[in-house]
């Protein structure tokens, strides 16, 4: 049947049927050459209804695709467990921006500019660099480094689109961090999913966009809080070891977790661009959430995907510790990428931990 027959029979509309077939899941039964007319068969309805409930129920796209390929009741516990628990953590969200407002507390609001008596003597010495790479014609990456915030944002959805999720996402979590604390820094990604989100739903141009998100704040403690959604990456280097601190939410990565893929054959695996996990494709997200410890010294690195996937880890390593000048570091890491291929656009964030 034509798209429009089966946009009518399934409830789903025919730009929403593109998207999903963009995305690999309900690709259509048959396309005609010359005209490029879609063309769905019956059985595919109850898929779209399967996909369309998912969806009602909040499960993201990239999501979608992960539980049709292994469909299980397991998958489907989880994610109600999720729903459960992103329900606690939109009410303790909304708590924490009452206290941070002041809103019905009265004498009892906490002082945003009392001294704790915890403030940490530390700081971030940071730069960033990006470049478009050799294929793609915009750069839809966007980045902050500060004295107390690192984030990368790799955006999706093709233009407008990941330019304005991407910007959107790292304007949002900068304003929202202030320093306190890895519960802080967790609702301002919140929040930057909520804005993409609703950005998307108020203007049909940007339907489908959405962006990871990697941040790593230094709190008032004195401790490292890392945040990510999608696969955009933090490293810490430490005395010539350097470590990843993020997971990736991809569906090779999902794959390798589950021994059911080497990570050598997830490299040129044709699936691997496929995102788990991504800020603004729904309304709701579930946050990536670590404290890790930090101290002088410390050299960090976030990145988008177009630099990992181009450059090894121990060649990252060697040129983090370097003893270049950050500018230098950062410089030389995505020429390094660039030289591989340079086959996404590259952008990271250098840093080092200084007391």
């Amino acid at each position: 049947m034509p798209i429009g027959v089966f946009a009518e029979r399934s409830g789903l509309s025919p730009k929403r049927l593109r998207s999903y077939a963009a995305a690999g899941l309900l690709v259509p039964a048959a396309v005609d050459d010359e005209s490029g007319y879609r063309y769905y068969a019956p059985g595919q309805l109850l898929e779209a209804r399967v996909i369309d409930a998912l969806r009602r129920a909040d499960v993201p796209v990239a999501e979608i695709l992960t539980l049709m390929l292994d469909p299980s009741a397991r998958r489907l516990d989880e994610w109600e467990r999720r729903v459960e628990l992103h329900g606690v953590e939109r009410r303790e969200a909304l708590r924490q921006a009452r206290d941070l407002l002041a809103v019905g507390h009265g004498s009892d609001a906490p002082d945003a500019t009392a001294d704790t008596g915890q403030e940490t003597s530390m700081y971030l010495n940071a730069v960033t660099c990006s470049d478009v790479g050799r294929v793609r014609e915009r750069n839809e990456d966007r980045a902050v480094g500060t004295d107390r915030l690192l984030a990368v944002a790799d955006g999706m959805g093709g233009p407008p689109g990941g330019d304005i999720a991407a910007s959107t996402a790292v304007a949002v979590v900068e304003a929202a961090f202030g320093g306190r604390s890895l519960d802080e820094l967790a609702a301002g990604v919140r929040a930057s999913n909520a804005a993409v989100f609703e950005r998307a739903l108020d203007d049909r141009r940007l339907e489908g966009m959405g962006t990871t998100l990697c941040a790593v704040g230094l709190t008032d403690s004195g401790e490292l809080a890392v945040v990510n959604v999608g696969d955009s990456r933090a490293y810490r280097l430490r005395e010539g070891s350097l470590e990843q601190l993020t997971t990736d939410h991809s569906l090779t990565a999902e794959l390798v977790r589950q021994g059911r893929l080497r990570a050598d054959e997830a490299v040129d695996h044709p699936e691997r661009a496929i995102l788990t996990r991504a800020l603004g494709v729904g309304p709701s997200v579930d946050v990536d959430r670590e404290l890790h410890a930090v101290m002088a010294g410390d050299r960090l690195l976030l990145c988008s995907d177009g630099l990992w996937s181009e450059v090894a880890d121990d060649d990252l390593r060697r040129s983090i510790e370097s003893g270049g000048d950050l500018d230098s570091v950062a410089r030389a890491v995505v020429d390094h990428a660039l030289a591989a291929g340079g086959s996404d656009n590259i952008t990271v964030v250098v840093a080092e931990v200084l007391a």
